[in-house]
């Protein structure tokens, strides 16, 4: 069940808004220029999505539903990727987040949300494992 809640108040379970979008050759192509990568599996024939814009898709913040509350901060403690298999331009893609586990560390709550890139057939190309801690603001 999709949430309206503020990131900070996730719990297992909770799941943000997918993003369904098309990997674009546009978008590929600014990866490639940003990075300098002119590996011709990207550029020619049918090319290859460089692993970098999944990477950038799999941000929980591309959610329309992820929220941060005021005086809040999010902050991305550590991930853990797996690239499952190779995604073509113009692949229509769907990109999921689900709060997975919660865990206390040194005082502070974390969580785990396991954020999945599938194309329309469901077949997964990146599985993401962010895990995620919040700030607060303290008045006065």
């Amino acid at each position: 069940m999709t949430t309206d809640k503020f990131a900070h108040e996730l719990v297992l379970g909770d799941e943000y808004e997918p993003l369904e979008f098309t990997a674009s050759a546009e978008a590929n192509q600014q990866i490639l220029f940003a990075q300098e990568d002119f590996d011709p599996r990207y550029i020619e024939n049918a090319p290859l999505v460089n692993p970098a814009l999944l990477l950038q898709m799999a941000a929980n913040t591309k959610s329309r539903s992820f929220r941060l509350g005021p005086g809040t901060g999010s902050i991305l403690s550590e991930a853990q990727t797996e690239f499952l298999r190779p995604v073509r331009v113009g692949t229509k893609l769907r990109v999921t987040w689900r709060v997975t586990k919660e865990y206390e560390k040194r005082g502070r709550r974390y969580y785990v949300m396991v954020a999945e890139i599938a194309d329309e057939s469901g077949a997964v190309a990146l599985r993401r494992d962010l895990h995620l801690t919040f700030t607060e603001q303290k008045s006065g």
